[in-house]
């Protein structure tokens, strides 16, 4: 029976610190995440941003991505479950991995350190 006793009160705190780290870690994981600002979701993003950011607009329909209409939520998510404002390189890896470059072997950090954001026009050697 001691035994028992000796068991439980060690699992009972392993068990309390492992849920507090896990939903700290879940906490902070949310915090690090972009959010899109409160928007009306029945609305598409060109709705809004053609009013928002038209400049934006107008570079990304010159685009390939534009003229082959990709959705915003190809690169940026969603807006709501998920979002990105300034996407990464495995957004454009997901869907040009024949183009990946090896960011350790070069003096440059993402994509967009040659490509243009929206027009995706190349402009950095």
């Amino acid at each position: 029976m001691h035994f028992n006793k000796i068991k439980i009160r060690t699992i009972i705190p392993v068990l309390l610190l492992s849920f507090v780290v896990t939903f700290s870690l879940m906490a902070n994981k949310s915090d690090d995440t972009d959010k899109h600002s409160e928007v009306d979701f029945s609305l598409s993003c060109m709705e809004c941003h053609q009013e928002e950011t038209p400049e934006i607009v107008k570079e990304w329909r010159s685009s390939d991505h534009g003229i082959m209409n990709f959705g915003c939520y190809m690169c940026h998510g969603d807006g709501e479950v998920e979002f990105e404002s300034s996407p990464s390189t495995e957004r454009c890896i997901s869907c040009h991995s024949d183009q990946e470059v090896d960011f350790t072997k070069v003096k440059l950090q993402n994509c967009f350190d040659c490509h243009q954001g929206h027009s995706l026009k190349f402009h950095r050697n």
